[in-house]
């Protein structure tokens, strides 16, 4: 199994706008308590995260409604070319050599978490609104980014900007997993994913230990 998923830890890198994660001790073995017990405060749009419907739209799925096998399943691995600020295009997602069918999970490698921790990785390539269609028509059911967000990065956005990505996908409940890892020795692979999300009543999202098995 490949782990796809970046460790939760005090500092982690996140969006400026999101408080820092904190991973905390209340109690100590080495203090005299008879357990080891830690406190962990994150926003759920932090780490390795799912975006559910409600996440861009009042009246969507929480990521509690929705079905448990949205999460697991065939997946392809395609491997995408393009810079900081750069779009993904439809022709990418279609002629990466990757077989894509009808309700896969679709893992889109762009080998951007190689700049997590650094300011690089908050000037990310981003999905063009032709291949946020792409998506849909090809009724993809779960997208996932090794990237923080498939958006234009915050550093280039309009005032008035109206996150297409996340409408687009979520209004068809496509869930989105951002900030994904690891996804380079399975670019160009089919695989079989599993990527259960907490079970957070009413959240707009929830995290996960996002896994791969090569097929």
């Amino acid at each position: 199994l490949h782990d796809l998923s970046h460790p939760i830890y005090t500092g982690m890198p996140k969006l400026p706008f999101l408080p820092e994660v904190q991973v905390s001790c209340l109690t100590r073995i080495t203090e005299g308590k008879p357990l080891n017990i830690a406190e962990i405060r994150i926003a759920t749009h932090a780490g390795t995260h799912i975006d559910a419907p409600y996440h861009a739209f009042e009246d969507g799925k929480t990521i509690d409604q929705l079905p448990l096998d949205t999460f697991i399943g065939p997946a392809a691995v395609v491997p995408v070319q393009a810079g900081g600020g750069e779009a993904i295009s439809a022709a990418q997602l279609e002629n990466s050599g990757v077989r894509v069918e009808r309700g896969d999970i679709l893992l889109v490698h762009t080998g951007w978490d190689a700049h997590f921790g650094t300011e690089a990785y908050f000037l990310h390539p981003h999905l063009s609104q032709e291949a946020c269609d792409w998506i849909v028509e090809r009724g993809i059911k779960l997208v996932a980014f090794d990237q923080v967000s498939p958006e234009l990065p915050l550093s280039l956005r309009p005032p008035d900007f109206a996150y297409p990505v996340h409408r687009t996908l979520l209004r068809h409940d496509i869930p989105i997993i951002e900030n994904v890892c690891n996804l380079r020795p399975l670019a160009g692979l089919r695989c079989r994913v599993i990527a259960l999300p907490l079970r957070v009543r009413g959240g707009d999202g929830g995290h996960t230990r996002l896994v791969a098995e090569p097929l």
